[in-house]
């Protein structure tokens, strides 16, 4: 399979270019830089390959969540390189792409939401395949469920918020890792389960989560109690 994945959802930027069992990477952090150095960085990739635009099989990009603006700029370029080629995109939840780089039987992924809140979901891996359990969730960390199996926090809002998770809930982890972030060779190996369909690039869409960007004042409250 000759595929693209874009990742533009937090102050990195994460690409990955597979052509058959071969894969390229760019995974730098770039501040607000996206729509600088994205089109630069995909057409190096392309040309280590030794492959154009149009001989892709499949555009892969983050849907969500992430950064408003972050997501937006991947998304345009998915659709921008996808439309005169008529390459069809596969949109993939960044909390699964999160995931997918653990292999332990069962994984919660916590990312940063802003307004002390966090996006989470839980995922357990089965026959090497992984499996959401339920759908993406966004709140404040002391409602996160509690776990009764030993499974692993990946993802920045264990960082940002550790304090705010309930005690019980971060004692039952077997373990934290804080730094994990969306890759593009993740997005590669989602795509190649099969279990994300493939869309024109008029079908896509962003998966945002949460509607509205500033907290009530009741919410202001609730996140000083």
């Amino acid at each position: 399979m000759k595929a693209l994945a874009i990742d533009t959802s937090n102050h990195y930027l994460s690409l990955a270019l597979s052509c058959h069992s071969q894969v390229w990477e760019y995974h730098e952090e770039v501040g607000q830089r996206h729509t600088e150095v994205i089109l630069p960085q995909i057409q190096h990739l392309l040309n280590e390959a030794n492959l154009s635009i149009g001989e892709l099989d499949t555009i892969i990009y983050a849907q969500g969540p992430g950064t408003f603006t972050g997501l937006r700029v991947g998304a345009s370029i998915a659709k921008g390189l996808a439309l005169p080629f008529n390459i069809p995109l596969i949109a993939i939840p960044t909390l699964d792409a999160i995931a997918a780089q653990f292999n332990e039987s069962s994984i919660w992924v916590a990312t940063d939401a802003r307004m002390k809140q966090v996006y989470w979901r839980h995922y357990m891996t089965q026959s090497h395949q992984l499996v959401p359990q339920g759908n993406i969730q966004v709140g404040f960390p002391n409602k996160i469920p509690d776990v009764n199996d030993k499974a692993i926090g990946v993802g920045n809002g264990f960082a940002v918020y550790q304090e705010h998770f309930p005690k019980n809930f971060l004692a039952s982890l077997a373990r934290i890792e804080p730094e994990a972030k969306p890759k593009g060779s993740a997005y590669l190996a989602l795509a190649k389960s099969n279990a994300y369909p493939k869309i024109s690039a008029e079908k896509a869409d962003l998966l945002y989560i949460r509607n509205h960007v500033a907290l009530t004042l009741e919410e202001q409250k609730k996140c000083r109690l």
